[in-house]
């Protein structure tokens, strides 16, 4: 494959074995965008309009508050607050009008950091099935790989993206969620066995639950 600034992420985070590897990715470049929106994104008039026009979410806008940047945060909620303020100042008359209200509110109400990853990482999951169908070491790593649910998810829906190998990527990626999820059980089971009276004395995986979290829900505890 020709695209080694899209594959290299790919290669590098499925190589490690610890998690997710889209977890990683979705990580790392949802960490340079909040450290953006802090820093040189403050000042661009493009990423101003669409910050004024969606603002963030509570995740995002919690990374922003950690971060280093209180100034060019409160200069990005200045403006935002401006926004909303021109939006909203007429009040309704009517339960007609106040629906419609609403709906113009909610639809000024997101978040610009998550509509921007979520085009490239569209492009990650296309990757990942077209590197199953044309990269030799790749499905070795691929099927070794403990996928989260939610991007397993969104790996189903790239299938058509794996070309001659489709179905040979499904049955590897189903087997693998198969595998970690039925892995996830019996460790849980186990873990809750150990308070049973039964057992007095066993002690629980401490990393049981931490490790279900992360196939089940996300791949990060530290948001």
């Amino acid at each position: 494959m020709q695209y080694q600034i899209q594959t290299a992420p790919i290669w590098e985070a499925y190589r490690e074995t610890d998690g997710c590897p889209l977890c990683k990715i979705f990580a790392a470049r949802e960490k340079r965008l909040v450290a953006q929106y802090l820093d040189e994104n403050v000042m661009d008039p493009d990423f101003r309009v669409a910050s004024n026009s969606v603002g963030f979410c509570p995740e995002h806008i919690r990374a922003m508050y950690k971060g280093h940047n209180k100034l060019g945060l409160a200069l990005q909620l200045e403006t935002r607050a401006a926004a909303l303020h021109e939006l909203v100042q007429k009040a309704p008359t009517d339960k007609k009008s106040a629906k419609k209200h609403a709906e113009k509110l909610d639809a000024h109400i997101g978040c610009v950091i998550c509509d921007a990853l979520r085009e490239p990482m569209s492009r990650y999951y296309m990757t990942v099935a077209e590197m199953y169908d044309n990269e030799k070491e790749f499905p070795q790593l691929f099927a070794a790989a403990r996928h989260c649910v939610k991007h397993a998810q969104y790996l189903y829906a790239a299938a058509q993206y794996a070309g001659k190998s489709a179905s040979a990527y499904l049955g590897a990626l189903t087997a693998g969620l198969t595998r970690d999820l039925r892995r996830t059980e019996t460790e849980l089971r186990a873990f809750a066995d150990c308070f049973d009276f039964r057992n007095a004395g066993s002690r629980p995986d401490p990393e049981a639950v931490t490790d279900a979290i992360k196939l089940l829900i996300t791949n990060d505890l530290n948001k």
